[in-house]
This record gives C-alpha cells, structure tokens and sequence, in this order.
C-alpha cells in the first residue's frame, strides 16, 4: 500500500480508535454470524478492524505508531481462543463485547483473517514490537494454523483455500513448524490442480473476493520461501487477473457479470482503488500489478462474449455456466444456474446512459422486500439477449442458504420478481412504456425490453408494476402482495415463471416457444447464435435436485467459441 494511502487508512482508524479498550470501535453493519443487533448496539470493539489497523501502524512505522499496535495486538490476541479442546479452538470472535460463546454460529474464517495480518506482521515487522508479545504472536499463529487444519476447507471456497494456504504456508515457515508448511504447500497445490481443471476460480468472477484472493496470492509469491508455492501462486494470480480484465467494461468503468459473490452491484471504493492502483504505471515495491499482457482489456471497446464453465461437473453432478457479452455501450452477464441470494448476480448488466454515466440492470426475486434465496434461477443468453426462468426450492432459505433455512414455508405479505434499474437510473429520466406483460426502457441510447412469457403458479395471475426509489427504478413482477400469509411450496403443483430479456436490440425479443408436459417444460428461442433453451420440472423441487433436472442448451456458435 503506498504511503498517502496507508496514512489515510490510519488517520480514519484513529478517530475510532478508544485508548482505554485499544481497539477500534465501528458502526454495527454485520448482519451473518454476530447475535448483536444494531438497534441495541449500534456500535461495537471490532477485532479484525483493530488486527489491520495495528499492522497499518507497524507498516507505516514511527514510536508512537509501534505502541498502538503492540496495544492493539496484546488485546487482540488475549481474544482468540487457545483452549485446543474446544470446538472454536484457534478463532477470534467480531467483537469484543460478544465472546464466542455468544454468537449466533462463530465464524471458523476468523482464524485465515487474523492469521493472515499475524503471520505478515511476525515476518516483517518483529524487529519492532517487545520479546514477551513476539512469543504471543508465535503462538496466535500457531493456534491459527491448527484451526485451518482442522478445518481444512475444500478448493471450492477460493478466497478461504488461498488464505488458509497463505496462513499455514508462512507460518510453517516462521515457526519452523515442517508440517504446517507442507500442508500448506500442499493445499495451495491443490488449489491450483482444482482451479485449472475447470479453468477458472470456482468463486467466479467477484468484485469483492477475487481481489482478496489477489492479495493472498501476492503475499505467497512475495514472501514464501517455497518454490513450488510461488510458482502455484504466479500462475493463479495470471488466471485471477485476465478473469477480471476480459469483464471489465471500460466505457461504464463497471465490473461485467455475472458475479458468484458480491456486496454492492456498484463497484465500491476499495475495489476501484484495488484496480486503479493495480494499474497505474508507477510502481513501488510491494505494489500489486496487472500483468502487461491484460491491462489493454481496461481500455479496449471491443466487442466481447464468451462462456464458461465454473464448476467440476463430475463433482457436483451438474454444470454452471457463466456468460458474458459487452459491446461499446453495454455489458450483459449471465449464469445457467443459481439462488437468488443477495450476494449473487445470476443476470447482471451495465448500460452507458451518456455523459459517462452507468446505469445498472440486476435481476432480483425479493420476499418482502429482500433477495430470496429460495428462488432458483435457470437461463441461456446469447449476446444481448437472455431466456431465463425461476422454480421454488423446498429446501433452502430465506435471506441466507444456511443461517436462515426455511425448508419452503415462510409467511410474506409480498413475494415479486424484480429488474432494478440503479447505479445513475436513481438521476436519470428512463422513458418507459408497458404492452401487456412487457416493459420497454431507454437507457441513453439503448433500449432495454423485457416480458413474462409463460407464469405457472397457484399464486395467480403476474402483476405489472413501476416503483421509483432511491435505488433507482424497479420493473417489477408481482406474484403476491397484499396482508401478511402463509406460503407452503410443498403444496404447490406447479410454481414456474419463464421471461425473455433483450438489451441494446431496438427490434422486439425473439419469439419464445414453450412446449410442456406434466412434470416439465422448455422453452426455446432462435437467435442468430442458434437455438438456445431452458427445460425446468414445473413443481417445487430440492435445490440440488433442481440444479440437476434444470436444462440448458447453449447456443451453438457459443459452444464453438468455448471450445
């Protein structure tokens, strides 16, 4: 991190830094894990916040830099949990006020956080901080390392596989610790071995975690002794960087979908100053770069589209593929396959709506209100057009697949499929008309159509609706809305929604043809591609069992493309 930038990152944690507790103290925004909520602790000691604050000091150095940080550090690490017959052995709580005990399910990814600035600090910075704290951190470290072994998470989880394996690689290194490094040699070549054979990052395409696991990455190939792992390391960061390059769409400066995870649809702060920084043509030492042979893809307006897969299919009994088409003035990204949890972006696109201005188009099911994670989607695009289709799930959950399991009942006053105009929809005139189950919006010069082919469920008829908030402007679909009631998908015989969507086309959407059966039915659309359809069972089913059954056909100069 360069100097002006560090010493902005510690000149906003010193004004929330508290000398009697020494830790920082931020505004309650997490939602998963912690079983504090905001209206009654509005605020609360962070530890993580705190970790990196003290490691920002000791980078940026100074005496009185140095002693906040050891501070820091002493409370921080008397905070993990080193009692190794506990289950939470080797993680930290969020905050200070709420011991592990009291959360609502610990987070075991607090063990690859902490550890990480640990590890770097014992590395880089010893020479600064007292005897009696170095044999802390050593076994801080140590403790986190043996909770990432325990644990040992999967090469799927990319961001957390990098971590850990960034974690036990140099703290095996430091500590001297032979087997702890080599499981961390170990796992990052597994890592490489599971990412290659799909040939991308499982984690597909994240604004928020693919930088992440850049910087992991980095800190592997900068720091480890191990020659086997800094070569792992160059060839996934060269994977990780033209993922990104090839979906960056430079004339609305947006991040392309479709995102497997992502915390806003707008790229945030950090993540534009991560590519800005990643691409200046300056450099210091331990700057993270953009190879050369990508950063073209930052400026190119030229046509793109491609797909590919992002899963092991001989694992998961199933594939997921991941689209995307941009031209001079828009992107559009989509999955095959995904819920509808508000962290994906199954259907995502960016239109230059003139002036340099972006506007965003994201694909939303909401209950109440919010992303439904019981909501499954299946779709097949070619170029700027896209054929999709949502069944319900019987077995997943409200807002989150695993902290909030429904199990397909739940009561709502208002469930709706939605297509969120935002970004600079929320300052812009968006002319708009309807033609019966149809919305056609101009977005600068292009024109944005969308309509409800097929609707097949026991809840009624859809219902159009426009709604300007200050996200911007919703298209919405209404499947229900009225008093609070009971909803049994178990019950239903049928629950399926199939739409056409065409971007940057002034001609209407192709037309849809929709054959069906008892248990199934598919859709197709002729595109100059070729065909492309979707095929999805018609009743409610688990969500596996729905990622399986559901059907798509590629189009077939997309497939030629792939291969």
């Amino acid at each position: 991190m360069r100097n002006a930038e560090l010493l902005a990152s510690i000149q906003a944690k010193d004004k929330a830094y508290d000398a009697e507790f020494k830790l920082v103290r931020v505004r309650m925004t997490k939602t998963y894990h912690t079983a504090l909520k905001p209206d009654l602790h509005p605020f609360a000691y962070e530890l993580y916040v705190s970790t990196c604050y003290a490691y920002d000091l000791l980078q940026y150095g100074g005496e009185e830099n140095v002693k906040r940080a050891a501070d820091i550090l002493e409370v921080v690490i008397a905070r993990q949990d080193q009692d190794s017959s506990r289950s939470t052995y080797g993680i930290w709580p969020y905050f200070d006020e709420e011991p592990l005990d009291q959360m609502d399910r610990p987070d075991w990814n607090m063990a690859d956080f902490h550890g990480k600035k640990l590890v770097l600090i014992l590395k880089n910075h010893s020479e600064l901080l007292p005897s009696s704290l170095i044999d802390k951190l050593r076994g801080a470290v140590y403790h986190a390392c043996q909770a990432i072994i325990i644990r040992n998470v999967g090469p799927h989880y990319t961001n957390i596989a990098i971590m850990g394996a960034l974690v036990t690689l140099l703290g095996g290194e430091l500590l001297g610790q032979e087997e702890i490094r080599s499981y961390g040699e170990r796992r990052l070549r597994t890592f490489r071995d599971y990412t290659m054979a799909i040939g991308t990052f499982s984690e597909y395409n994240s604004p928020c975690y693919t930088p992440i696991a850049i910087e992991e990455l980095h800190g592997i190939y900068a720091e480890s002794s191990t020659d086997g792992a800094v070569a792992d390391a160059e060839k996934l960061l060269d994977l990780a960087w033209h993922m990104i390059a090839k979906h960056y769409h430079p004339t609305t400066g947006t991040w392309s979908g479709p995102h497997s995870r992502t915390y806003s649809t707008q790229l945030r702060p950090n993540e534009s100053a991560f590519l800005q920084n990643a691409l200046k043509q300056e450099v210091e030492p331990g700057d993270i770069r953009c190879p050369e042979k990508y950063r073209y893809l930052f400026t190119s307006t030229e046509e793109r589209y491609f797909t590919e897969p992002t899963l092991k299919a001989d694992e998961t009994g199933y594939q997921n593929y991941a689209t995307t088409y941009q031209n001079e003035r828009l992107s559009l990204g989509s999955y095959t396959s995904g819920i509808m949890w508000n962290q994906r972006r199954n259907l995502l696109g960016y239109v230059d709506s003139g002036g340099g201005h972006a506007v965003s188009i994201q694909l939303q099911f909401l209950k109440d209100g919010k992303d439904f994670c019981s909501a499954v989607f299946t779709g097949v695009q070619s170029r700027g057009q896209a054929l999709f289709a949502f069944n319900l799930a019987t077995d997943n959950g409200g807002w989150h697949q695993d902290l909030d399991i429904i199990n397909g009942r739940c009561r709502a006053a208002d469930l709706r499929i939605r297509l969120l105009l935002g970004g600079h929809a929320a300052n812009a005139e968006l002319p708009t008309t309807q033609t019966g189950n149809r919305f056609v919006t101009v977005i600068g010069e292009t024109v944005l159509q969308v309509e409800a082919i097929l609707d097949r469920s026991d809840y009624g008829e859809l219902q159009l609706q426009t709604e300007r908030s200050a996200e911007g402007l919703s298209l919405d679909y209404v499947i229900s809305t009225g008093e609070e009631r009971d909803f049994d998908f178990h019950a239903l015989e049928r629950a399926v929604w199939v739409f056409a969507l065409s971007l940057g086309e002034d001609r209407p959407p192709p037309a849809v043809d929709i054959q069906e059966n008892e248990s199934s039915l598919t859709a197709s659309i002729q595109t100059d591609d070729g065909l492309a359809s979707i095929t999805v069972p018609q009743k409610p089913r688990k969500t596996r069992e729905l990622y399986q059954e559901n059907k798509v056909q590629l189009p077939s100069a997309l497939l030629g493309e792939m291969e």
